[in-house]
Formats: C-alpha cells, structure tokens, sequence
C-alpha cells in the first residue's frame, strides 16, 4: 500500500522552462511555461530517455483573469532543458530541448511546432539557446573545460539554414584570461562593431562581460562585478547577464490576490475555502482554474494555516519514513502497518504555523505531514552527533517568514561542566545560507524545543555550564533574533522525563514521574509565574509519558505514552484511549501536525 498517493497531491515537474512573449494580434504579453518529465526508469541527463507528455500554461499579462491557464494548443512530446529560458523571435517562443531539438510556441494563437535540428556536431553537447544579431542563436560546448565553443545562427527561419558564426578555442587564450573567464555559464548576448570589425559580445555565470572576434584571437574582458560596489559574484550555471532595453511599457499583470480585492465573489471564495481541511483544498483545486488559482496564492496558504485549525482537533498523522515524507492518518495505523512507523532516536516539534521540524539520528528535516512533504535540512557546521535540542522552528509574523534556529555543542564537558556552544540561524525558504549568531547564555538541554507566541523555547541542561537552584529555561525572540534566561517551574530533573511545549497558545513544561505515576503540567503565566494547571494520575506510567496537544473543542488533554494515544479530560479524570500500538514491544511515532499548504524549499 502506497500511503502518500491516498489523496491528491501538489503537481511537481523536473523540468520546466519559462519563455515571455509579445502578441502583435491582441497587443498583449504573454509568458508561457512547459512542463516535462523523464520517464522514472530514465536518467535525467540522457538525452535518448523516453518522454513523458509535456504540459503548458500561459499567463495574460494586464488580464483580468489574474492566473495560469491551459494553452490553445497541447505541446508535441518533448522535453525541456531545466531552467532554461525559452526566446522569443519572430512571433514564436523556442524552448532548447534535451535531445537538441527546438520547440517552438506561436504566441497568437498558441500552437506548437519544431524547427529542424542544428547542423551537425551539436548533438549530446551542452547548449544555450539565444538571440544574436536578430536571429536564432545556438551556442554549445562545455563552458568548464577546455572544449571549444561553437556559435552558429539561423539566418533563413523559413528554409531552416543555420550558418557557423565562430568557434572559441579557448586553449589559445592567455592563461590570465582563460582563468578569469572559467565558468560553468558561457552565452553569446550580443554583438557590435569596433571600427570596421564584428565582435560578438559573451556573457558567463560570474557576471563577466567579454567580447571576441569571430576570425579569432584572445578576448577582451568589457566588465566584471569586481570594479564595481557588487564586487565578486559566485558562478552559477544559469544566465546572470543580459542586455536591456530602452523602453517605458509599464509592467502589467492583474495578481489573484487584486482579484480577491476587486471581486466580491472571489472574495466570498476565498472565505470559504480557508476553513476547509487541507485535502479538500485540495481537491477543490481540480473544480475550477479560479479556485485552483487562490487557494495557491500565498495570502491564502497563510490564511487558511490560521482559520482551518481554529476551534478543530488536533491532526494525528504517525510516522512512516521522514525521509520520504510518507506519514499516515491515525485511522490508518493499524494491523500490519502499525510497526512501520518505529524509528529509533526521532524526535520532532509541535507544528509551528503550518510546519514541524525534526531530527532522525544524524538527519534533520523540516516536514508538512499534511502534504506529505518533506525536505532535510543542510547544515554547513554539523557536528555529527544527535542532539534532540539542537534545531529549533519558529514563525516570524511581521515578515511572513519561518526561521530555524540550529545549536550546536563544540566542547562539552561533564566533569568540568565546561562548554561551548555554536548558533546559527536561518529563514526556511533562504536557501542553505545559514547565518552566525551569538549562542545562548546557557547550556541547551537534549529535549526538543517549541514555539510559542514569537519565541523559541529550549530546556537548559543542569548538568553542566552555571550551577542553578531551578530549573531554568532559554528563549529566542525570533524578531529581535536576541536570547534570554528564564526561570522554570519548581520541579527539577532527576531521573523525572520533562517536555517542553505549547498547550493553549502558553508555554508549558510537562514533568512526568513515573515513581508516582503522575505528570504535572506547568505553564507561564503573563507575568512569567509557572502554576500547575493540571495534575494528572495514571494506572501506570511509561517513561517518556508526555502531552502532545489540548483539544479545543472541548479541552481534553492528547496524551502519548510511547505505545498508546488517549484523551485526558481535566474535569472528570477520565482516558479515552484512541489508539493502542500492535506490537507492545515496538514504539510508534505520532506526529500533531496543522491543516496546511506550505511547501517551502521546493
């Protein structure tokens, strides 16, 4: 049984490519995306695979419609080159395809078509596709070796006639120049006259701008970011130059979310269908183009991680495989699947405005179980060893923005209780910069930390750094991006499982004592005073015995106990189990996650 594939799930494309076309008919801009896939039994760079069928969508620009739509015509079977730009020329869009080819799009009444190839010796070549001189540019050669550059034209578009305009031995060049024009991106962009004499002018992936003679002979270096206030740019393998024009036509384009703002049946739409589960959202998406359209939109994403979660129970899922983003619903995790979900050494957060993070032995990941979606998280100073406080999540509301925080023990000496720790933080969906900060005032204990109200929160670690009389707790104001030192409940570590979470919108530690089966429950005040809210008795008590969430329909306390779920109801002191694992001597991983669409680091 294949449990991701039980509901729709977001459409997702190796390949795409993006082209901007003008419509001399309608007087209208038009940007047109394709789509394809290689088989799953292909490799991804061979150009011989088999092709799965394409998919193309065209955005009107200064339209009303204000979202994507099917193009008039459908696509032949075709692959396109990732991320490379479509160009447009003579009314059409022409997108560089994997096995060499070129498909061409006509941008009035949104037909396909094909060129015929380029001459030979380009085929199985690394090319880019551009425009020179006004005409189809094809330049191909591996831009990081020592393989020549070949540039040719396509003069006569109606007869297909391509003409060879000059071929770069780049081995003849001085070592300086070979050095510096070393990249992993080499483009024509251009060219011009110096006197009497053509030059072609050539863009790289760091940004340096040189010009060669077609005859021959060694470049001349125009610019590079280094004389500039820019200074050094990193190489890259896409397109990091071009030339612009002169031109005072207004950027148009009516967003969905000016739609929202302008159309009160839009608007009506969009209230209704932020209250609604994640996967009836879903499956709202396959209705209609403009239900699709705002239910994408990231107004929306964010409104409905609010609204579809108020006043609802809390979402179980259980661990299958992070790895793969495979959870189950709670109803599922029975019988012979109920062992799936053991994993030794994960832990994982309470969900943070859509999304969770955990660690699985040396593996950390940020996850939607909503979705399925999982994506691990790169570190540049991990230290290798598994830390359960090591990542903390948290939700920056002035800019819309989840931020992670990642601690990491340098030196750590129990004897001594001497240590020092490392602090780095980043914003989810920013790549894998991760930025130094100062670290926390004191020791970070192994229990993994929660967000509530704008700060991280983590346990100190009593067993090294300061001697304290208290517990202690440290939290990170994700806004001011600053840490401080707070003072815990009246209750101490010892051989007591404590927890670190967030229950009715308050910070709240859980201590269980499995001596005297029991777990308290202590959350902040405003005032910063810990009180004991609920006091709970059990029959018998696992060790790692913690709260997961409080149902606010009608404040009944979520409970795992490692092997079981139940319900906890404060008025009456009486468990409702809701589920009990199959295996007795096998732990299972239950997750609370939100109703949610956020897909970050796609």
């Amino acid at each position: 049984m294949n449990f991701s594939l039980r509901w729709p799930r977001l459409p997702f494309y190796e390949r795409v490519s993006y082209g901007l076309g003008y419509c001399t008919v309608r007087k209208e801009y038009k940007v047109v995306r394709l789509f394809s896939n290689p088989e799953p039994e292909a490799g991804d760079d061979d150009p011989n695979h088999d092709i799965s069928p394409a998919r193309a969508e065209v955005f009107v620009l200064d339209s009303t419609s204000g979202y994507w739509r099917p193009s008039a015509g459908n696509p032949h079977l075709c692959s396109v080159k990732k991320k490379d730009p479509a160009v447009f020329l003579n009314g059409y869009l022409h997108f560089l395809c994997v096995d060499g080819g070129i498909a061409t799009f006509n941008v009035s009444d949104e037909t396909f078509g094909s060129l015929l190839p380029p001459p030979p010796g380009f085929e199985g070549v690394a090319s880019v596709l551009t425009e020179l001189d006004a005409c189809l540019c094809l330049c191909n050669g591996e831009p990081d070796s020592d393989d020549p550059i070949n540039v040719c034209v396509l003069r006569d578009y109606k007869e297909a006639r391509w003409e060879k305009l000059c071929c770069m031995d780049r081995t003849a060049w001085p070592e300086s120049e070979r050095t510096l024009l070393d990249s992993l991106w080499i483009a024509p962009i251009g060219t011009y006259y110096s006197g009497c004499r053509q030059k072609i002018m050539f863009g790289t992936g760091s940004c340096i701008v040189f010009t060669v003679d077609p005859d021959g002979g060694d470049p001349e270096i125009l610019f590079t970011p280094d004389d500039t206030i820019v200074g050094s740019c990193d190489d890259d393998y896409e397109p990091a130059c071009v030339l612009l024009e002169e031109s005072l036509v207004p950027m148009g384009g009516v967003t969905i979310e000016d739609m929202i703002c302008s159309s009160l049946s839009t608007e009506a739409w969009f209230d209704i269908l932020k209250w609604l589960p994640t996967r009836s959202v879903v499956e709202m998406r396959l209705v209609c183009r403009e239900w699709r359209a705002i239910s994408m939109t990231d107004s929306f994403i964010n409104s409905h991680v609010i609204h579809a979660n108020l006043k609802r129970s809390p979402r179980i899922k259980l661990i299958v495989d992070p790895r793969v983003g495979t959870y189950m619903d709670l109803e599922e995790g029975t019988g012979e699947y109920s062992g799936l979900s053991l994993r030794n050494n994960l832990v994982y957060s309470q969900p943070c405005h859509g999304l969770n993070v955990g660690s699985c032995q040396f593996w950390d990941f940020v996850c939607n179980p909503a979705i399925s979606y999982c994506k691990p998280i790169e570190f540049d100073d991990n230290d290798g060893a598994f830390f359960a406080g090591r990542i903390g999540l948290g939700y920056n509301s002035e800019i819309c923005k989840h931020v992670m925080v990642h601690i990491t023990y340098k030196t750590k000496n129990l004897e001594t209780r001497h240590y020092e720790l490392q602090c780095k933080m980043k914003y989810v969906d920013d790549g894998y910069e991760w930025d130094p900060i100062n670290p926390p005032p004191r020791p970070v204990a192994g229990i993994p930390p929660n967000f509530v109200n704008g700060k991280i929160y983590w346990m100190v670690d009593p067993n090294i750094g300061p001697v304290s009389a208290g517990c202690e707790v440290i939290a990170f104001n994700v806004e001011t991006e600053e840490f401080e030192v707070l003072q815990g409940p009246p209750c101490t570590y010892g051989s007591r499982h404590m927890a670190i979470l967030e229950l009715q919108g308050t910070v709240c530690i859980s201590y269980s004592d499995q001596n005297r089966n029991t777990v308290d429950l202590w959350m902040m005040k405003d005032d910063g005073i810990w009180l004991m809210e609920y006091h709970i008795v059990f029959d018998k008590l696992t060790e790692e015995a913690a709260p997961l969430a409080v149902d606010p329909t009608d404040g009944r306390i979520l409970l795992n106990t490692g092997w079981s779920l139940s319900y906890y109801d404060p008025r009456t002191a009486a468990f409702e189990t809701i589920y009990t694992m199959a295996f007795p001597d096998i732990k299972f991983c239950p997750i609370v996650c939100h109703e949610s669409l956020l897909y970050p680091l796609n």
